[in-house]
């Protein structure tokens, strides 16, 4: 499937990370970093110990608040999370656009005067007498002073791109004022939709309860019976715990009416369907006033600067445009209602479990903190999830202690999916295992990928590992991106230097003769962070190191079909 079919579920545009050392110094942990992560997609991320693989999944995380740059989420709609930061920006796209004008005649102001203070610095001679000197030396102080001040004001542009966060081109748009107002009765809109929204989970909520209580009246005697012959052969605790819950559960749902039951979940369907018509209504609405908004679109564009009337800058501006929801402009409330959706398993799983805490009550704690279910729906829920991993019922009543490192790992993975995401980072999550029990955890996260559209954020060192189980690979290092294709493409047609030192480091059970071991190995220090080379920044350890790169960063080019790299070896200038 190509891209264009594909669903877009986050996307970063120069992501950035930088870690405060000292006054003026800074870690530059992640730098400059887009991409584009589909939907049901493995995605993997490659590199030396150090090249930012895990701050970058922290960062699109928002564990770590990102330094600047981007990051978009398409997993939830606008009209699930009602975000104010939406409202805001729109009321100030007036000021964005009086500030890129402002910004601009006050450079070009300044550009004049420099150029003023130039030409009489020209009718100077600096090795005439000493008063020329002087007032060369004064002038030439001044001119260095407007350029500085020239430079930090030519801020028109970056107005621009933030208002084009909201309208796209339109923020170049004469009508500023009007659009805003259709945007906003568009926003109105989405509330509405919003509140609806909240309803239909209460009455969803309340339609699952109905239908487990249901299902447990049915079958809670035959699980009984059944736990009741297997702690009969063989005695156990856990079996003595859960024979104990299930009582309780038949005690609670003894005078359960069934037929009650049923009739009530019929008539909160009719409501579901009610529901979902109004919010269906208020979409199409929001949508029309957005069209009419986007109706002004290339019409009565000011000339704010002077690539304002150029198609291709305006086309860039509706590319900004954003139709998800911007991770780092969320409130901390809003943020929580989207972790739901954005898990992590962790590379040691006995770390990452609380050991004075049953795997059951592990699981269920996601559950428990950010879902209004109650207590016997969470553990039918948790039960069910130990059925999906691989683990038995009667592991709900085991300790961590208990458990191999498989079967705590995947406990990980049943926290992680307990909240049904669509992403998971998977930091370095089987490199802890060994290689029998890894196949089974892969074959596991592969089966859940299918059968829950997962989209994975696969993050390891393991170069055999990510060529079988990921779909596209990005190799980073010392931050910044080295290159990006599909699985196969990578290792067939291998383009940067540093990706093909990783894959000649690999071991192998044959040896090619003719050439030396030596020759293979990755010379040198990987670069501090803290103090990155200038130019491109592997030129201190790449065997082909051209003079362009020892000065001048390389971008990021698409050299073949979603083939991209970043390496001056193949810029066509060069």
């Amino acid at each position: 499937m190509s891209e264009n079919n594909k669903k877009l579920l986050i996307s970063t545009r120069k992501l950035k990370k930088y870690f405060p050392v000292k006054k003026g110094v800074n870690l530059k942990a992640v730098n400059d970093v887009s991409l584009k992560i589909y939907e049901g997609e493995k995605f993997g991320v490659v590199g030396e110990s150090g090249c930012g693989k895990s701050t970058l999944g922290r960062v699109i995380l928002q564990l770590y608040p990102q330094t600047s740059g981007s990051c978009v989420y398409y997993g939830k709609s606008i009209q699930e999370l009602n975000p104010k930061y939406i409202q805001k920006e729109i009321n100030h796209l007036k000021a964005y656009q009086s500030n890129a004008i402002k910004y601009y005649q006050d450079s070009l102001n300044l550009d004049n005067k420099a150029k003023a203070l130039n030409d009489k610095r020209k009718e100077l001679d600096p090795d005439g007498s000493s008063n020329d000197a002087k007032k060369y030396d004064k002038i030439s102080r001044e001119i260095a002073k407007i350029e500085f001040d020239s430079k930090e004001l030519k801020n028109a542009s970056r107005q621009l791109r933030e208002g084009s966060r909201t309208v796209g081109s339109l923020i170049l748009c004469e009508n500023i004022e009007e659009i805003a107002h259709l945007f906003t009765l568009a926003e109105q809109e989405v509330e509405k939709a919003h509140e609806c929204l909240v309803k239909y989970k209460d009455v969803k909520n309340k339609f699952d309860e109905n239908n487990v209580t249901i299902h447990q009246k049915i079958n809670i005697s035959q699980w009984i019976l059944e736990i009741e012959e297997k702690d009969a052969k063989e005695p156990s605790d856990e079996n003595k715990q859960r024979l104990h819950d299930l009582k309780q559960i038949k005690k609670r749902v003894e005078n359960v009416n069934i037929d009650q039951l049923t009739n009530e979940n019929n008539e909160l369907e009719l409501e579901l369907k009610k529901l979902s018509d109004k919010i269906q209504k208020h979409h199409e609405i929001e949508m029309s006033y957005r069209d009419k908004a986007f109706s002004f679109r290339g019409k009565n564009i000011l000339n704010i600067t002077e690539r304002t009337m150029d198609p291709a800058y305006q086309k860039k501006l509706d590319d900004n445009y954003e139709t998800g929801l911007n991770l780092n402009k969320l409130t901390k409330e809003e943020m929580r209602v989207i972790r739901s959706d954005m898990q992590m398993i962790f590379q040691d799983p006995a770390a990452s479990l609380d050991p004075r805490q049953t795997v059951g009550k592990a699981i269920e704690e996601a559950l428990a903190i950010n879902t209004d279910m109650k207590p016997q729906l969470r553990r039918e829920k948790t039960m069910d999830l130990l059925g999906k991993v691989g683990l038995k019922r009667e592991h709900y009543y085991s300790y961590p202690h208990a458990l191999s490192g498989g079967q705590k790992q995947r406990v990980g993975i049943a926290r992680a999916i307990a909240l049904e995401p669509s992403f998971i980072i998977l930091d370095e999550a089987v490199s802890a295992l060994d290689v029998s029990v890894q196949a089974q955890i892969l074959q596991l996260l592969n089966n859940l990928s299918q059968e829950k559209n997962l989209t994975y954020f696969f993050i390891t060192h393991d170069l055999g590992v990510v060529k079988h189980f990921c779909d596209r690979i990005m190799v980073m290092y010392l931050g910044n991106v080295c290159e990006m294709a599909s699985s196969d493409e990578l290792f067939h047609h291998t383009l940067h230097p540093y990706t093909q030192s990783l894959l000649d480091a690999v071991p192998r059970l044959r040896v090619d003769e003719t050439k030396k071991l030596e020759d293979d190995v990755l010379k040198g220090e990987v670069p501090s962070p803290i103090n990155p080379p200038n130019g491109c920044p592997f030129h201190t350890r790449c065997k082909k190191c051209m003079t362009v790169c020892q000065h001048k960063r390389p971008e990021l080019m698409e050299v073949f079909p979603n083939h991209f790299v970043a390496c001056h070896l193949f810029n066509k200038e060069n």
